[in-house]
């Protein structure tokens, strides 16, 4: 999956959850009406951002993952890149994933753990919003 069919299978999911939570006289939490953005669900078939991060940048990351649960996948993704590089012995895997809240933005971001994987061997750069929001976090 990729960012965009990421973001539209959570969004579906958001949508269903209010829907329920309307027809049943539930009120609906602030937090789901947050914009949700995918970060770092790259495919061998899309260009993606590529430069440098800080290490700092690297670290906070890191401990933000480590804090908190993380969602599981149904199953475990590859990297395709290693893969397509012939890598099979050290190529990255993951099937794990978070969601951090920024909630001055109202934006939900969601990223799999692979990110780390993608910025240190293949040079994925976030976007500058999402870099921004980890360094203050």
């Amino acid at each position: 999956m990729n960012n965009k069919e990421v973001e539209q299978q959570h969004n579906k999911s958001i949508e269903s959850i209010k829907k329920y939570a309307k027809e049943n006289g539930f009120e609906i939490p602030e937090i789901l009406k947050y914009k949700c953005v995918a970060i770092g669900y790259l495919n061998i078939n899309e260009e993606f951002e590529k430069g440098e991060v800080s290490n700092n940048f690297l670290v906070k990351l890191r401990v933000l993952y480590n804090e908190g649960g993380v969602t599981g996948t149904l199953g475990f993704h590859e990297c395709e890149f290693c893969i397509d590089e012939g890598n099979y012995k050290e190529r990255g895997m993951s099937n794990t994933e978070k969601e951090l809240v920024d909630k001055e933005n109202k934006i939900r971001y969601k990223f799999p753990e692979m990110i780390f994987h993608y910025i240190t061997e293949h040079k994925f750069k976030p976007s500058n919003e999402f870099i921004e929001f980890v360094m203050r976090s």
